[in-house]
């Protein structure tokens, strides 16, 4: 399958702890948000193909990269300030989204993730929640995007109805 054919996916960190000593950005995955996002790693795997990964530096966003590298059969994650949960996250994911296209997911934290996503799909808000550890595969079309499914650990798969065929 060429780039053009695969989705983009913003993908949410998988369950963190609630908080870690030396602060935020240390926040690690919990067991049981590791075991949970691995499945679900596997199955978005079964969904499409994918051709890499970038990831906020935030250590809960670098161990879910490093969980869908293992599952798509990837060899790098790439770490960018982008994704960084910022004010200006949104439009800079968003920009960063348009420069990468088709074929790669980004992984990132709410509320960036999801107004990103809304600001791709030029809507006010997303159709679905964005969960910890959901993916959002998009299609890009010109300036925008367009929404194909939503996909939550232990929830079913959402089609959207404009989606590309698969």
């Amino acid at each position: 399958m060429s780039p053009h054919q695969m989705p983009l996916l913003l993908v949410r960190h998988a369950v963190a702890e609630d908080a870690h000593p030396l602060g935020d950005e240390a926040r690690a995955l919990t067991v049981e948000g590791r075991a949970a996002f691995r499945t679900h790693a596997r199955k978005l795997a079964r969904l499409t193909p994918m051709a890499g990964i970038v990831t906020s530096p935030l250590v809960r966003a670098v161990q879910t990269a490093e969980l869908l590298a293992e599952a798509f059969g990837l060899a790098r994650v790439e770490v960018h300030p982008a994704l960084l949960p910022r004010h200006s996250a949104p439009k800079r994911i968003l920009h960063l989204a348009r420069e990468l296209g088709a074929g790669w997911m980004l992984v990132g934290h709410n509320p960036s993730l999801t107004r990103a996503g809304a600001l791709a799909l030029d809507l006010d808000e997303l159709p679905g929640k964005l969960r910890k550890g959901s993916a959002l595969a998009l299609y890009p079309e010109g300036k925008h995007f367009s929404l194909a499914w939503l996909a939550a650990p232990g929830r079913a798969l959402v089609r959207y109805n404009n989606s590309q065929s698969e």
